[in-house]
């Protein structure tokens, strides 16, 4: 072994020595080159080689030669690049052929290689990674995705561009995003050819609707792609995603009526399709507007003009397909419109929405998601009373937790009468779901404690006998109520039931040890009880209950140093193994940021 590795260090001698006479490094640097490339080659002799070992060894040269790079930027000295700098390039090759010899399932040892070689500009060795990572990796469609953007736009090479892709889709038929960055590819490839001839035969150029012998200019071999990608996938919104590929080129457009015509014929029934052909106007809305600016023809009113065109076809649409789905590709579309519009225009567009959101709602076709929108657009527009009533008939129909929690927020803001409002809330935590419900609970909690106090502790007497879900918060703001308006006996009482009615919570002990502390002269026995209560009921998973316990005892004015060590050992027997480990850390933690002596830890 020992034999191998002088031998390869031997073949570094001359780049050693070169680097020395230029005077990139010293003799003395030189010897710690050495050093380390002396054990990084022993480490790679041994019979159990691991990938640790070659990749340490891979940024070592890699850092040696980004040093070396920098020192000759300073140095402004170019000599002896091939000796050197290529020399330690072509180990790092070598040591990444190795690793990844050894470990060819490990993806990111070949995008690092690969990585490596575009820093080094050896762009034949990369296509050659690329097709050795392809027949590996071949079933990942990013890698594809990968190779092909890199022939075609590093290595200016459509032909390997496209045998890459076409390999990739005839071995992973099944995935979407490779078909479609195939015909992405397709639309690059003619667009690159346009643009050459543009350049060399700018006076002899013909149209490209002319040129029906070049399958490639024609567009025929983008079609042809897409054609067979839809064939595989049967669905409406694949078909359609490749008409946002189509826009990033100037002759997207033919393609898009290409794929528009088809998705006619295959889905003629389906929503997406209405949806496309009523906003197909927004396609040509630039030329459109430079044909306008050619006859005169304001640019407002050709928007408009446009508006009304997508207006009338959604009003058609919903007529044929008269769905949810459909009403709600017309009424995102009104939305999206309002929400770009300039102020002096968005009365007019709340209007309209409000009018499509109404007819949806007539035909039970409005989505649940839109009618907290209807509802804040009727606020917006200042219709108060429509709001509300609004609000409820929704909150009522879907029983939803945001949609009844807009319908309470808007009567608590809008100062309804009281005994309506708190029917209303109590109507709306008996009929949602009750595991969601805990946000009206807090939100009634919240207004009965500034409107009407005393009927605060009937609405969360009625939550308190509820899943422990709504249950534990609301004893916790019992708890807090009962302390800002009541006695601390009552809060006690209040207490001592919580316990009867079932196993205490960390929230509730935590919340009354809190209350107890805030009083002029907390008891200790009283604190103590509390703790005693929270290390019975889950003191075998809880933590903090026990290391607040420990600071309680050294830190109240009544506390007794000498049970710290008592609770201490309490402790390590009831906390589970897990647990345990955390505490022991976190006790040493606090024994000596606190300063407290060890001796209370009653060590034996």
């Amino acid at each position: 072994m020992a034999e191998l590795v002088h031998l390869r260090l031997e073949y570094t001698l001359p780049e050693l020595e070169e680097m020395q006479r230029i005077g990139l490094f010293t003799k003395n640097e030189i010897k710690c080159v050495i050093k380390k490339r002396t054990e990084f080659e022993s480490k790679l002799r041994r019979n159990q080689k691991r990938k640790e070992d070659f990749l340490k060894y891979i940024e070592y040269e890699t850092n040696l030669l980004s040093l070396i790079e920098k020192k000759r930027e300073r140095l402004l000295c170019e000599s002896k690049k091939k000796e050197i700098d290529t020399s330690i390039a072509k180990r790092i090759n070598r040591l990444f052929k190795a690793v990844i010899s050894r470990y060819p399932e490990d993806e990111k040892l070949w995008l690092d290689q690969i990585k490596f070689c575009k820093r080094m500009k050896w762009f034949d060795t990369i296509s050659a990674l690329h097709t050795r990572l392809l027949q590996v990796h071949s079933k990942n469609p990013s890698l594809w995705i990968m190779a092909a953007k890199w022939e075609m736009e590093e290595n200016k090479s459509p032909e390997n561009a496209r045998q890459i892709l076409q390999r990739g889709v005839l071995i992973n038929s099944m995935s979407g995003i490779l078909w479609r960055e195939y015909f992405r590819m397709e639309l690059m490839y003619t667009d690159l050819i346009q643009k050459r001839r543009a350049i060399l035969e700018p006076h002899s150029l013909k149209s490209v609707t002319s040129e029906e012998d070049d399958a490639v200019l024609s567009g025929q071999v983008a079609n042809v792609v897409y054609d067979k990608a839809v064939e595989v996938f049967d669905d409406v919104e694949y078909a359609l995603s490749f008409i946002q590929v189509c826009l990033d080129f100037d002759f997207g457009l033919r393609h898009v009526e290409h794929i528009l015509e088809d998705v006619e014929k295959r889905f003629p029934d389906k929503e997406e399709t209405l949806d496309a052909f009523a906003k197909k106007s927004l396609l040509y809305i630039e030329e459109e507007i430079k044909k306008g600016k050619e006859t005169g023809v304001k640019k407002k009113t050709i928007l408009a003009k446009i508006n009304e065109e997508i207006h009338k076809n959604y009003e058609e649409a919903v007529k044929k397909l008269p769905t949810e789905k459909m009403w709600s590709f017309y009424i995102e579309y009104v939305l999206d419109l309002l929400n770009s519009a300039r102020d002096d225009k968005k009365f007019e567009l709340q209007n309209t929405a409000l009018c499509v959101m109404q007819a949806a709602f007539e035909v039970d076709c409005l989505a649940v998601q839109y009618c907290s929108e209807m509802v804040d657009l009727l606020f917006e527009k200042g219709e108060t009373d429509e709001g509300l009533s609004t609000s409820i008939t929704h909150a009522r129909k879907f029983n939803k937790v945001d949609l009844w929690y807009k319908c309470l927020t808007y009567h608590i803001q809008c100062l309804r009468d009281y005994e309506e409002t708190y029917k209303l809330l109590m109507e709306a935590v008996n009929v949602v779901d009750e595991m969601d419900s805990i946000t009206l609970w807090k939100l009634g909690a919240s207004w009965l404690s500034l409107s009407n106090p005393d009927k605060l502790s009937v609405f969360l007497e009625s939550g308190i006998k509820r899943r422990k879900e709504i249950s534990t918060p609301l004893k916790e703001m019992f708890l807090e109520e009962l302390a800002l308006r009541k006695d601390i006996t009552d809060v006690r009482e209040m207490y001592k039931r919580f316990k009867k009615m079932g196993p205490l919570s960390p929230v509730i002990v935590q919340k009354m040890i809190k209350i107890e502390k805030a009083q002029l002269c907390a008891p200790i026995k009283k604190l103590r009880k509390y703790y005693e209560d929270g290390i019975h009921e889950f003191g075998s998973e809880n933590v903090d209950i026990w290391l607040d316990y420990m600071k309680l005892e050294i830190e109240h004015a009544g506390g007794d140093a000498s049970n710290y060590g008592v609770i201490y050992w309490r402790a390590k027997r009831a906390l589970k193994p897990d647990y345990l480990r955390e505490f022991q850390a976190r006790v040493m933690d606090f024994t000596t940021g606190a300063n407290v002596p060890s001796c209370y830890l009653l060590n034996s």
